[in-house]
């Protein structure tokens, strides 16, 4: 026997019906973690999609009260605490973020009012943008008293998909009629269905109640700036002394470390974080024993050639060798299809959904080796019966 033949691949390819359905067994098991890691990034990703909009790596220092403990928490603190920590900064521009959802309805014309999450922030930083495109819609918004809509934004709303039409739609924001401007996009989370944008003087109309006995933009819910920090130590160390301004009242942190808390805070401190943890296993599991079947049946029924190997003298190192072949092409032959349906299915849940589900590299790579690990451990689970089988049995 040659050792240049493919007998690995011959073996797996023999009969091409038996080698798609092992194919099909190993791709459901292969969208299954697909699907369980693009629901559990959503969770972890979709809950920081406030500060898509912004340029975090300029707003690179952030401030939030002390009492919250994550960004769908409703604690403020005084705008002056803000600017006390700006000004000891070099570099010292800040953007005020506002948020409301508990009391925030919004009623499109032919709709029933529903909760809608509103954000608001000040463009007198034009750096603070993403998009600069974002900052202008924003300052035409400002002169007609209206918003922003998340194109994102669950279709019960009502929103038209189409700006000439939205602009022309009625819709009220607390009782109060809102200009509907443009779009920008952010995405939804698991806690809000729609967002709507504006700056902090319109905001101030819609919720005055915000800061009973003063301003409504005299608390804030989120602070960012911008520090002249050339390295992560020295933005930390920046953060350190500045949180020394009251202790008491405010946390500050790097914005990068606010992102990885709230990130953190979802996957660990939520039961649904567990859920789709537990979710990406009970897929592993499924595709191993689908694989361990597959492969069983495969040495069953091949099971007299090799106890011939056997009996020429193979050693068992080579079965082992072929086993794992094996099990990479299966693996490649699960993978592929499934990834570009878990792909499409991607595609299909970001636009009818808002929750942002990407194929990533990184995303990819993780379920190909699991799957390649999973096709791997079965196989040599199911490559037991050779090993303990007397070739004279079989003759």
């Amino acid at each position: 026997m040659s050792t240049r033949t493919p007998l690995a691949w011959k073996n797996l390819t023999s009969s091409w019906r038996k080698c798609l359905l092992a194919a099909s067994g190993v791709g459901f098991a292969v969208v299954l973690m697909f699907m369980q890691i693009g629901f559990r990034g959503a969770l972890i990703d979709n809950n920081v999609q406030i500060l898509a909009p912004l340029d975090t790596s300029y707003a690179n220092l952030a401030v939030i009260s002390r009492s919250r403990y994550n960004l769908t928490t409703e604690q403020r603190f005084s705008r002056r605490l803000l600017e006390a920590v700006a000004g000891r900064c070099a570099g010292g521009r800040m953007m005020p973020l506002q948020l409301e959802r508990g009391t925030a309805r919004i009623h499109v014309a032919g709709r029933r009012p529903r909760p809608i999450r509103v954000m608001a922030v000040e463009t007198d930083v034009p750096q603070m943008f993403r998009d600069p495109e974002l900052r202008q819609r924003l300052a035409r918004a400002r002169q007609l008293g209206g918003a922003l809509v998340d194109r994102r934004s669950k279709s019960m709303y009502g929103f038209a998909s189409d700006v000439e039409e939205l602009r022309t739609q009625y819709a009220e924001l607390n009782g109060q009629q809102v200009p509907l401007i443009d779009f920008f996009s952010m995405g939804t989370d698991f806690s809000s269905d729609g967002t709507l944008l504006m700056t902090t003087d319109v905001y101030a109309q819609y919720f005055p109640w915000r800061n009973p006995g003063g301003e409504p933009n005299e608390v804030i819910d989120i602070g960012l700036i911008h520090l002249d920090a050339v390295d992560t130590d020295a933005l930390q160390l920046a953060a350190a002394e500045l949180q020394d301004l009251a202790p008491a009242q405010i946390q500050v942190m790097p914005t990068r470390d606010l992102i990885a808390r709230e990130k953190a805070f979802w996957l660990r401190s939520t039961p649904i974080g567990k859920i789709f943890t537990v979710g990406v296993l009970l897929g592993l599991v499924v595709g191993a024993i689908i694989c361990y079947q597959i492969q069983f049946t495969d040495i069953t029924d091949h099971l007299p050639e090799f106890a011939t190997l056997k009996a020429m003298g193979y050693p068992p190192a080579y079965f082992v060798r072929f086993v794992v072949a094996q099990s990479f092409y299966l693996a490649c032959l699960g993978f592929v299809p499934g990834a570009l349906i878990s792909w499409g299915l991607y595609a299909l849940l970001t636009e009818t959904s808002g929750l942002i589900m990407a194929m990533t590299l990184v995303r990819a790579t993780i379920v190909f080796t699991l799957t390649l690990g999973m096709c791997v451990v079965s196989g040599v689970f199911a490559m037991r019966k050779l090993f303990t089988t007397d070739p004279a049995s079989l003759f």
